[in-house]
């Protein structure tokens, strides 16, 4: 069993000579040579160091000794070294601690007082020696007069001119001139002027007081005032001189070709005498005035909403017979009663009368109504392209000119949300302010039994007075009639003879708007809307086979065309427009066609699919099957080859006879109306209608290759819609009955076939079979070390540019630096953060001390 660590301290003490008997012999004293102090000290550490193991720290080695190298830093002493780095902060970084935020420390700047080297007695010596030095040099050149390098200044001078005797008085050089600079001599004191006369001795210049330096200031300032005022008199004198002089210039600039000299041949004659009747005529034009600020919209919406209720108040008080002395002079001179007149007097246009003769309902290009602006709405103007969108969103053929005025669906005005001059006149007897209606039923009892131009009207008069800066109600209250509205337009889809007025345009123009401002309330009424599709759609799907249905109405496809415009059609998801979309597919894929006005619908929905995809251009599969099965429902059932993919529901169209003469038209909201079942086409109407909807998708799907003639997968996606188009073409040129039925579209098959043959030959030229990326071939990356011949342990690198041998050295200096210096300053916060504990501490003991001593003292008293 070992030793204690105890019995093993002491046996080591007794072998070093420090414990056990002191009278040894000379012998044995022999044994221990350590003898003096150092040497017994040096001997102490090294037993302490032997038994406390920790004040060592030995970091050990990853592969031991290698050649007898020596590593830095693997035997330390921890404990050493913080002892010593808290010694130096507390040395340093202490002091400054508390010399921080004081000021007033007399610091101790004699000369070696900080400097522990030199002797108490150095010091005083040094002291004394610098003294006398400054004592003699100041001494010995206050007086000299032969000095004059370090005492310039007290150089004896005699106008302006030097005494000293080192230049001769004759001396050029030595003459002060005009043009030296004369800094010295401002320096040095005046020499009094001995003229024989006493009184004639100038005194030397004394000092000014306060007072004499204001005053002198005071007149010098008046002085540059008075300069100032008299060059502006000056040049005053030569503006009102250049002005007398500027009716010469004038008869010269008015000099006509008659003033010419005789025998003198003027050049361009024409152009002159054109350009003097020009400056003639500037000569009476009026002068410019500045302009009125421009308005904001607040300001603008209050002098409306003003402007209609003193006109509502006008129109009772005429209702009431309360007629004004103003008012009932303007209307006798317009107007001459007869005997028989009880109130013809009013017959004639109020709103003329108050600026709106033409009213909200006709306004010219600026919208001005008697010499003021009146804004029917105060939303944003759609954009020109968005709002007349519309017709080009559902109108069935662009490029053949229809005979029809009204053959578009929804032609919105081409002006941006300005109304027609050649509209109707809005009634007399129509109100001017009207209570925002808050429900359906209420905004109907408003439009009552009035014309859609009135409705227009009324609609924007409900805008100007409910604008939202004029009461904070009115945000809310217009929210909830853009929905209303938004029912009541689309509701208004299915009269077709409300579709063509331009009026119509307009309201729809009024939902654009209320949809820029209110975006969230409007987006929920329009999926509201698309829910009502939704139901109705699905119920029309399950439905029976005779079983009639409400479903498509020409409201459903308003619906879906006015989404296209208000909303934006680009986005990978839209609140709206997505819902819209999967409804368009759903009717395009799902809803079984056995009319015409079905197939109607499933075509207008198919070009309202072209135009949502303008901008994004995404592949809509829905579309594109949809005009496949319409072509494949007009070739006969022998020509279709076989295993050809057929849609389990193909409907063919029954038509026959020669239609050559028969002249195609472009699609209507009301065509989708038609009951007609597709099996039994008789009458010229009917077929005209199918092979309008044929020639339709032949126009759509020639724009969907336009869309998506840059997609790698065009070819795949075009060519079943080829195929059966040379069917179609193939069996339209072998039978003449044929030929003659499809008379009005054969031109249309043939385009539309050479069109995507075309694209297709260039998309299959242009695609390469997949293959294997063609590159360099890459080694295989090899670890086997690089041998160097000249190894040596302690040698860091190898690299032959002593250049980047250097930059990495300086590098690897930069880096252990740093992290010394961050080592450091973590040190230096931990050992400040001590300090400050300890002082708050210190602070808190004195505290409670003190208010247990004045505890003691208090309960001593009592």
């Amino acid at each position: 069993m070992g030793k204690s660590q105890l019995k093993q301290l002491k046996e080591r003490l007794k072998t070093s000579g420090f414990t056990g008997q002191t009278n040894v012999k000379k012998k044995q004293q022999k044994r221990h040579p350590v003898s003096t102090r150092a040497d017994k000290d040096q001997l102490l550490q090294s037993i302490r160091e032997e038994f406390n193991p920790f004040d060592i720290k030995t970091t050990r080695q990853k592969h031991g000794d290698i050649l007898g190298r020596k590593v830095q830093g693997a035997v330390g002493k921890p404990g050493l070294s913080k002892q010593i780095g808290e010694e130096n902060r507390r040395r340093t970084l202490k002091k400054e601690l508390e010399r921080k935020n004081k000021v007033g420390a007399v610091i101790d700047r004699r000369f070696g007082e900080t400097d522990p080297t030199m002797t108490p007695e150095e010091k005083m010596l040094e002291r004394f020696t610098r003294e006398r030095q400054t004592r003699s040099s100041r001494s010995s050149t206050l007086f000299n007069l032969e000095d004059d390098d370090m005492y310039d200044a007290d150089t004896l001078t005699h106008f302006g001119q030097s005494l000293s005797l080192e230049h001769d008085d004759f001396d050029s050089g030595n003459q002060v001139s005009a043009d030296d600079d004369n800094s010295d001599l401002k320096r040095r004191a005046p020499v009094p002027d001995y003229t024989g006369d006493e009184s004639d001795i100038e005194e030397p210049e004394r000092k000014k007081s306060k007072n004499e330096v204001m005053k002198e200031i005071i007149a010098k300032s008046k002085m540059y005032k008075h300069e100032r005022q008299k060059a502006k008199e000056e040049d005053l004198e030569a503006i009102e001189s250049l002005d007398g002089e500027l009716h010469d210039l004038q008869s010269l600039l008015f000099q006509t070709s008659a003033s010419v000299q005789p025998g003198s041949v003027p050049e361009d004659t024409e152009r002159d005498t054109e350009y003097d009747a020009h400056v003639r005529e500037m000569v009476f034009d009026r002068r410019a005035k500045p302009s009125d600020r421009t308005k904001t919209e607040e300001e603008i919406a209050e002098e409306n909403a003003r402007r209609l209720m003193e006109l509502e108040e006008q129109r009772l008080r005429r209702m009431k017979g309360e007629v004004s002395e103003e008012e009932d002079d303007g209307r006798k001179t317009r107007l001459v009663p007869e005997a028989d007149d009880l109130s013809d007097d009013f017959d004639y246009d109020d709103a003329a009368e108050f600026g709106f003769g033409k009213g909200l309902d006709e306004s010219d290009s600026d919208n001005e109504m008697a010499g003021e602006k009146l804004e029917g709405t105060e939303m944003e103007d759609p954009d020109e392209e968005n709002v007349n969108s519309a017709n080009e969103a559902i109108s069935s053929d662009d490029e053949q000119p229809s005979s029809n005025a009204q053959s578009s669906v929804v032609s919105l005005t081409k002006s941006k949300n300005k109304l027609s001059d050649s509209g109707p006149q809005v009634d007399a007897g129509l109100a001017f302010a009207y209570n925002c209606p808050s429900s359906y039923k209420e905004l109907q009892s408003i439009f009552g039994e009035h014309s859609l131009e009135n409705q227009v009207v009324i609609v924007e008069r409900i805008l100007t007075l409910h604008h939202p800066s004029l009461n904070k109600d009115n945000k809310g209250k217009l929210m909830k009639f853009g929905p209303i509205l938004l029912e009541y337009v689309v509701n208004l889809g299915d009269e077709p003879l409300q579709l063509h007025n331009e009026s119509f345009n307009k309201l729809i123009q009024k939902i654009h708007d209320l949809a820029k401002a209110y975006p969230e309330p409007m987006a929920m009424a329009f999926r509201e809307q698309l829910a009502n599709v939704r139901d109705r759609l699905q119920a029309a799907i399950v439905r029976d086979r005779d079983q009639p249905t409400d479903y498509p109405l020409s409201s459903d496809m308003l619906l879906f065309a006015l989404i296209g415009v208000i909303f934006s059609t680009s986005d990978h998801f839209h609140l709206v427009v997505t819902p819209a979309m999967l409804l368009m597919g759903q009717h395009l894929t799902q809803f079984p066609v056995k009319t015409v006005g079905e197939l109607a619908a499933g075509s207008l929905l198919a070009r309202l699919f072209s135009k949502y995809q303008t901008l994004s251009r995404r592949y809509i599969p829905e579309a594109v099957n949809h005009i496949n099965w319409l072509i494949l429902s007009c070739i006969k059932q022998s020509a279709i080859p076989e295993g050809f993919p057929l849609r389990s529901t193909v409907t063919k169209l029954a038509i026959e006879g020669d239609n050559s003469s028969i002249s195609l038209r472009n699609l209507q909201l009301s065509d989708i109306m038609c009951d007609t079942p597709l099996t039994s086409l008789s009458t010229p109407a009917e077929i005209q209608l199918a092979l309008s909807i044929v020639k339709s998708d032949l126009d759509s799907l020639k724009l969907f290759s336009s869309l998506w003639k840059g997609k790698d997968a065009y070819k795949e996606i075009f060519t079943p819609s080829l195929e059966l188009l040379e069917i179609l073409e193939r069996e339209i040129r072998k039978s003449p009955n044929r030929a003659a039925v499809f008379g009005p579209i054969v031109h249309a098959v043939k385009e539309t076939a050479n069109s995507l043959r075309n694209l297709i030959k260039m998309q299959t030229v242009n695609r390469k079979p997949l293959a294997l990326q063609q590159h360099k071939p890459i080694p295989i990356q090899t670890y086997t070390p690089k041998f160097e011949v000249n190894y040596s342990v302690d040698k860091k690198s190898y690299d032959p540019n002593m250049r980047r041998q250097e930059i990495s050295k300086l590098k690897a200096q930069v880096k252990k630096e740093r992290k010394g210096a961050l080592r450091e300053l973590r040190k230096d916060n931990a050992f400040v953060a001590r300090e400050k504990l300890a002082e708050k501490k210190k602070k808190d003991k004195e505290y409670h001390d003190m208010l247990a001593r004045l505890e003691r003292t208090v309960a001593s008293q009592g």
